[in-house]
Protein backbone atom coordinates (compact mmCIF):
# COMPACT_ATOMS: atom_id res chain seq x y z
CA UNK A 1 0.00 0.00 0.00
CA UNK A 2 2.87 2.34 0.68
CA UNK A 3 4.57 1.79 -2.41
CA UNK A 4 1.10 2.56 -4.18
CA UNK A 5 0.69 5.72 -2.60
CA UNK A 6 4.41 6.96 -3.42
CA UNK A 7 3.63 5.86 -6.89
CA UNK A 8 0.66 7.92 -6.70
CA UNK A 9 2.48 11.00 -5.65
CA UNK A 10 4.96 10.30 -8.13
CA UNK A 11 2.50 9.77 -10.65
CA UNK A 12 0.71 13.58 -10.15
CA UNK A 13 4.02 15.46 -9.92
CA UNK A 14 5.05 13.52 -13.15
CA UNK A 15 1.89 14.43 -14.62
CA UNK A 16 1.39 18.25 -13.77
CA UNK A 17 4.87 19.10 -15.15
CA UNK A 18 4.32 16.87 -17.93
CA UNK A 19 1.20 18.54 -18.86
CA UNK A 20 2.87 22.38 -18.18
CA UNK A 21 4.79 21.46 -21.69
CA UNK A 22 2.11 21.26 -23.89
CA UNK A 23 -1.26 21.17 -21.95
CA UNK A 24 -1.84 24.83 -20.09
CA UNK A 25 1.16 26.65 -19.12
CA UNK A 26 5.18 26.54 -20.69
CA UNK A 27 5.94 27.84 -17.15
CA UNK A 28 9.43 26.08 -17.10
CA UNK A 29 8.47 23.67 -14.34
CA UNK A 30 8.81 21.25 -17.39
CA UNK A 31 12.69 21.56 -16.94
CA UNK A 32 14.79 19.08 -15.91
CA UNK A 33 16.14 20.59 -12.84
CA UNK A 34 13.14 21.91 -11.54
CA UNK A 35 11.70 18.68 -12.02
CA UNK A 36 14.65 17.29 -10.25
CA UNK A 37 13.81 19.25 -7.18
CA UNK A 38 10.28 18.88 -7.07
CA UNK A 39 10.49 15.07 -6.91
CA UNK A 40 13.25 15.43 -4.14
CA UNK A 41 11.16 17.41 -2.13
CA UNK A 42 7.86 15.22 -2.63
CA UNK A 43 10.22 12.06 -2.14
CA UNK A 44 12.56 13.77 0.89
CA UNK A 45 15.72 13.43 -0.89
CA UNK A 46 16.11 17.20 -2.73
CA UNK A 47 20.26 16.62 -2.90
CA UNK A 48 19.59 13.60 -5.19
CA UNK A 49 16.81 15.48 -7.11
CA UNK A 50 18.70 18.45 -7.69
CA UNK A 51 21.98 16.01 -9.03
CA UNK A 52 19.96 13.94 -11.34
CA UNK A 53 17.38 16.84 -12.34
CA UNK A 54 20.33 19.04 -12.67
CA UNK A 55 22.60 16.26 -15.30
CA UNK A 56 19.77 15.91 -17.07
CA UNK A 57 19.53 19.12 -17.25
CA UNK A 58 23.13 19.53 -18.82
CA UNK A 59 22.28 16.82 -20.97
CA UNK A 60 19.29 18.84 -22.66
CA UNK A 61 21.11 22.55 -23.01
CA UNK A 62 21.36 22.14 -26.50
CA UNK A 63 18.43 20.75 -27.20
CA UNK A 64 15.15 22.54 -28.56
CA UNK A 65 11.69 21.52 -30.02
CA UNK A 66 10.61 23.10 -32.93
CA UNK A 67 7.59 22.92 -34.45
CA UNK A 68 6.79 19.07 -35.14
CA UNK A 69 10.26 17.99 -34.51
CA UNK A 70 10.20 16.12 -30.93
CA UNK A 71 12.82 15.65 -29.29
CA UNK A 72 13.23 12.67 -26.94
CA UNK A 73 11.19 13.87 -23.81
CA UNK A 74 13.78 15.10 -20.70
CA UNK A 75 10.41 16.15 -18.75
CA UNK A 76 9.21 12.42 -18.41
CA UNK A 77 12.94 11.03 -18.18
CA UNK A 78 13.48 13.27 -15.15
CA UNK A 79 10.79 12.41 -13.78
CA UNK A 80 11.48 8.69 -13.54
CA UNK A 81 14.95 8.70 -13.50
CA UNK A 82 15.29 11.33 -10.65
CA UNK A 83 12.27 8.86 -8.47
CA UNK A 84 13.88 5.70 -9.00
CA UNK A 85 17.57 6.72 -7.85
CA UNK A 86 15.69 8.42 -4.60
CA UNK A 87 13.67 4.84 -4.15
CA UNK A 88 15.83 2.39 -4.98
CA UNK A 89 19.20 3.71 -4.45
CA UNK A 90 20.37 3.67 -8.02
CA UNK A 91 23.46 5.88 -8.20
CA UNK A 92 22.74 9.73 -9.38
CA UNK A 93 25.05 9.09 -12.00
CA UNK A 94 23.50 5.83 -13.61
CA UNK A 95 19.83 7.19 -13.05
CA UNK A 96 20.98 9.37 -15.43
CA UNK A 97 22.12 7.21 -17.62
CA UNK A 98 18.77 5.85 -17.24
CA UNK A 99 17.17 8.74 -18.73
CA UNK A 100 18.24 8.65 -22.42
CA UNK A 101 15.98 5.10 -22.91
CA UNK A 102 13.28 6.97 -20.84
CA UNK A 103 13.51 9.75 -22.93
CA UNK A 104 13.15 7.90 -26.23
CA UNK A 105 10.02 6.18 -25.10
CA UNK A 106 8.41 9.14 -23.99
CA UNK A 107 9.28 10.42 -27.03
CA UNK A 108 7.39 8.00 -29.23
CA UNK A 109 4.17 7.74 -26.48
CA UNK A 110 4.09 11.90 -27.38
CA UNK A 111 3.81 11.76 -31.27
CA UNK A 112 1.31 9.06 -30.40
CA UNK A 113 -1.38 11.79 -28.19
CA UNK A 114 -0.43 14.04 -31.18
CA UNK A 115 -1.63 11.92 -33.59
CA UNK A 116 -4.26 11.12 -31.20
CA UNK A 117 -5.37 14.90 -30.90
CA UNK A 118 -5.24 15.09 -34.83
CA UNK A 119 -8.90 13.45 -34.75
CA UNK A 120 -10.22 15.93 -31.78
CA UNK A 121 -9.61 18.77 -34.17
CA UNK A 122 -10.97 17.85 -37.10
CA UNK A 123 -14.29 17.21 -34.27
CA UNK A 124 -13.48 20.83 -33.46
CA UNK A 125 -14.04 22.20 -36.51
CA UNK A 126 -17.47 20.03 -37.07
CA UNK A 127 -18.46 21.86 -34.06
CA UNK A 128 -16.94 25.31 -35.10
CA UNK A 129 -19.52 24.63 -38.67
CA UNK A 130 -22.09 24.00 -36.09
CA UNK A 131 -21.57 27.22 -33.70
CA UNK A 132 -21.09 24.63 -30.90
CA UNK A 133 -18.63 26.67 -28.84
CA UNK A 134 -19.07 23.75 -25.49
CA UNK A 135 -18.37 21.09 -27.37
CA UNK A 136 -14.85 22.85 -28.74
CA UNK A 137 -14.35 24.01 -25.23
CA UNK A 138 -14.13 20.43 -24.36
CA UNK A 139 -12.71 18.66 -26.75
CA UNK A 140 -9.81 21.54 -26.17
CA UNK A 141 -9.48 20.47 -22.43
CA UNK A 142 -9.49 16.82 -23.06
CA UNK A 143 -6.84 17.16 -25.79
CA UNK A 144 -4.95 19.10 -23.44
CA UNK A 145 -5.58 16.41 -20.05
CA UNK A 146 -4.00 13.62 -22.85
CA UNK A 147 -0.62 15.14 -21.77
CA UNK A 148 -1.30 14.81 -17.88
CA UNK A 149 -1.78 10.87 -18.68
CA UNK A 150 1.13 10.84 -20.54
CA UNK A 151 3.17 11.93 -17.68
CA UNK A 152 0.88 10.18 -15.05
CA UNK A 153 0.44 6.39 -16.20
CA UNK A 154 3.62 5.74 -17.22
CA UNK A 155 5.33 7.19 -14.23
CA UNK A 156 2.59 5.89 -11.91
CA UNK A 157 3.46 2.14 -13.62
CA UNK A 158 7.45 2.92 -13.62
CA UNK A 159 7.38 3.42 -9.60
CA UNK A 160 4.66 0.51 -8.74
CA UNK A 161 6.35 -2.10 -11.11
CA UNK A 162 9.98 -0.34 -11.31
CA UNK A 163 11.51 0.14 -7.69
CA UNK A 164 11.57 -3.62 -6.44
CA UNK A 165 12.60 -4.41 -9.92
CA UNK A 166 15.49 -2.08 -10.06
CA UNK A 167 16.49 -3.02 -6.58
CA UNK A 168 16.91 -7.04 -7.22
CA UNK A 169 18.41 -5.89 -10.61
CA UNK A 170 21.30 -4.15 -8.67
CA UNK A 171 21.56 -7.27 -6.52
CA UNK A 172 22.60 -9.35 -9.32
CA UNK A 173 23.95 -6.68 -12.10
CA UNK A 174 28.29 -7.01 -12.00
CA UNK A 175 29.55 -3.60 -10.46
CA UNK A 176 31.60 -3.32 -14.05
CA UNK A 177 28.08 -2.34 -15.91
CA UNK A 178 27.32 -0.45 -12.84
CA UNK A 179 30.36 1.04 -12.97
CA UNK A 180 30.09 1.50 -17.14
CA UNK A 181 26.58 3.50 -16.27
CA UNK A 182 27.47 6.00 -13.91
CA UNK A 183 30.45 6.64 -16.59
CA UNK A 184 27.98 7.27 -19.05
CA UNK A 185 26.18 9.31 -17.29
CA UNK A 186 29.28 11.73 -16.52
CA UNK A 187 30.33 11.69 -20.31
CA UNK A 188 26.27 13.09 -21.41
CA UNK A 189 26.36 16.36 -19.65
CA UNK A 190 29.47 16.64 -21.78
CA UNK A 191 27.17 15.96 -24.93
CA UNK A 192 24.66 18.58 -24.08
CA UNK A 193 27.47 21.28 -23.49
CA UNK A 194 29.07 20.51 -27.53
CA UNK A 195 25.41 20.65 -28.95
CA UNK A 196 25.49 24.06 -26.69
CA UNK A 197 28.44 25.25 -28.13
CA UNK A 198 27.36 24.31 -31.97
CA UNK A 199 24.40 26.33 -31.59
CA UNK A 200 26.76 29.50 -30.04
CA UNK A 201 29.88 29.14 -32.52
CA UNK A 202 30.39 32.51 -33.82
CA UNK A 203 33.01 34.65 -33.89
CA UNK A 204 30.76 37.38 -31.72
CA UNK A 205 29.78 34.76 -28.98
CA UNK A 206 32.69 32.29 -28.73
CA UNK A 207 34.78 34.52 -26.47
CA UNK A 208 32.14 34.66 -24.03
CA UNK A 209 32.36 30.88 -23.67
CA UNK A 210 36.11 30.55 -23.39
CA UNK A 211 35.70 33.44 -20.34
CA UNK A 212 32.90 31.00 -18.62
CA UNK A 213 34.74 28.11 -19.37
CA UNK A 214 38.47 29.80 -18.01
CA UNK A 215 36.41 31.62 -14.21
CA UNK A 216 34.92 28.29 -13.93
CA UNK A 217 37.81 25.74 -14.56
CA UNK A 218 40.64 27.55 -13.57
CA UNK A 219 39.54 30.06 -11.16
CA UNK A 220 37.94 27.81 -9.38
CA UNK A 221 34.79 30.47 -8.98
CA UNK A 222 31.24 29.16 -8.51
CA UNK A 223 28.79 28.43 -11.26
CA UNK A 224 26.58 31.42 -9.75
CA UNK A 225 29.04 34.37 -9.92
CA UNK A 226 30.00 32.87 -13.46
CA UNK A 227 26.04 32.80 -14.36
CA UNK A 228 25.87 36.75 -13.18
CA UNK A 229 29.02 37.87 -14.64
CA UNK A 230 27.22 36.15 -18.23
CA UNK A 231 24.07 38.29 -16.99
CA UNK A 232 26.68 41.57 -17.25
CA UNK A 233 28.26 40.38 -20.34
CA UNK A 234 25.15 39.65 -22.12
CA UNK A 235 23.17 43.19 -21.33
CA UNK A 236 26.80 45.03 -22.41
CA UNK A 237 26.78 43.09 -25.94
CA UNK A 238 22.76 43.50 -26.18
CA UNK A 239 23.27 47.28 -25.11
CA UNK A 240 26.47 47.42 -28.25
CA UNK A 241 24.15 45.86 -30.62
CA UNK A 242 21.27 48.35 -29.53
CA UNK A 243 23.50 51.50 -30.32
CA UNK A 244 25.08 50.59 -33.20
CA UNK A 245 21.15 50.28 -34.68
CA UNK A 246 20.30 53.38 -33.53
CA UNK A 247 23.59 54.64 -35.04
Amino acid sequence: MELFLTALVVALVAGVVQWDTYGWGGTMISRPLVIGMLMGIALGDIKTGLFVGGTIEFMYLGVIGVGAAIPPDATMATSISTSLAILSGLAPEAAAALAVPVAVASQLLQMLIWTGNVGLLHRADKYAELGNIRGIERLQYTGSFLFFLQGFIPAFLAILLGVNAVKAAMEVIPNWVMDSLTLAGGILPALGFAMLFMMMNSKKLVPYFILGFALAAYLNMEILGVGIIGVALLLLHVNRMDNKATA
